[in-house]
């Protein structure tokens, strides 16, 4: 395709999503998501890198992690926005990063950046899975150099029947099972023997894999190569579906209790700052997270990393859309058009659109704090 071409077909493409106004800002696929945010990239003036991933999407769709740079090739100061670390969650993550575009990017200080990170697990957000390709949850998966992917809570081991079963989806009581662990072992404990991350059983839920995934490889390698020389890195990874409806909570790492940087932090975002070692409802502590790795890979950097959740419903529910998901990924078909896939959107990502108006409001007002934060003087 000529230039001229390539040019014109990106115009067309900006301007029906431009044209829709923000409620227009979620796709209804991967491949629609891509396509736009390629388009809305190009718009702005930013650069695009396309990180391939070795599968394809339900329509033979090739699959990549896209990143937008906007600002200096090698910057002391950085923003950086991801969403899709959980694949099925990026619709919301994706439509923050949309509004951004359509909005028109803040000004860039000349040693500053912007990096917009555009599905971190493009197969999950393809296919409808919370997982990757190997179903391994990445959010899981970023372990320190040195541990070993092994082990689960003794819990989950009791529990693995039950959150696993060997077939496809079909009803088996799921909701007064669910009841009697929660009344036997109360749910605090559940959320944690649960969700924190296993590492015995390959098919079964939060799974953090048995080494570094490949998607996660080459997106550090890329990283590396462009924040060698960062001083201030602030990010926000997108994440649904924990939390009261509609509403954000902001965790970081227990670790950052009584830090300077969690202090900046809580000044800029406020009370919604949660340690993740918290007594609460919705928190509960995880291992491999993803925004660790940052601290790891620039640990001369001052780093202001938090992860944005944005609530839909209760943990029963949502726990009883991922796991049959999981049963028709492993033991059914695994298509896309089955109850058990848009069940599992649905539950990450309402139709509503109150919901998706909170998404979108939440977004752009931590963004514009984040911005702040980055590319203004902390105090």
């Amino acid at each position: 395709m000529s230039m001229l071409w390539r040019g014109v077909l990106t115009g067309l493409i900006w301007v029906s999503v431009a044209g829709s106004g923000h409620a227009g800002a979620f796709s209804d696929d991967y491949a629609t998501a891509r396509s736009r945010f390629r388009a809305g990239v190009e718009h702005a003036g930013g650069h695009l890198k396309g990180l391939p991933v070795d599968r394809e999407g339900p329509g033979g769709e090739g699959l990549t992690i896209d990143i937008a740079w906007f600002g200096a090739e090698q910057p002391r100061r950085i923003l950086r926005h991801v969403s899709g670390t959980h694949g099925v969650e990026a619709f919301a993550g994706s439509a923050i990063q949309m509004q951004l575009l359509e909005d028109g990017m803040p000004p860039i200080p000349e040693d500053g950046a912007i990096c917009l990170v555009h599905v971190l697990n493009p197969y999950g957000m393809a296919w409808l899975r919370r997982a990757n390709e190997n179903n391994v949850d990445l959010n899981r998966n970023f372990l320190p150099e040195g541990q070993l992917y092994a082990g689960a809570h003794p819990l989950y081991r009791k529990l693995n029947r039950f959150l696993n079963p060997d077939g496809p989806p079909g009803w088996d009581l799921f909701y007064p099972k669910v009841g009697y662990y929660v009344a036997r072992y109360g749910m605090a404990k559940m959320k944690e023997a649960v969700a924190s991350g296993q590492y015995e059983y390959p098919l079964g839920l939060f799974y953090g894999g048995s080494e570094l995934e490949a998607g996660p490889v080459v997106y550090q390698s890329y990283l590396k190569g462009r924040l060698a020389g960062v001083e201030r890195l602030v990010g926000i990874d997108v994440h649904t579906g924990l939390g009261d409806y509609g509403q954000d909570i902001l965790l970081v790492p227990a670790s950052a209790r009584g830090t300077p940087e969690f202090d900046t932090m809580r000044r800029v975002y406020g009370d919604h700052m949660t340690p993740l070692e918290a007594e609460t409802d919705d928190v509960y502590p995880i291992q491999g997270a993803h925004k660790e790795v940052y601290a790891r890979l620039f640990p001369a950097a001052t780093h202001y990393l938090m992860t944005q959740e944005i609530g839909t419903y209760s943990a029963v529910k949502v726990l009883h859309a991922i796991r049959e998901e999981n049963r028709w990924h492993h033991h059914g078909e695994g298509t896309v058009g089955h109850p058990a896939k848009s069940t599992l959107k649905g539950a990450f990502i309402p139709s509503d659109g109150a919901w998706r108006q909170s998404v979108l409001r939440l977004g752009r007002e931590r963004l514009q704090q984040a911005t702040g934060l980055a590319f203004g003087q902390p105090q």
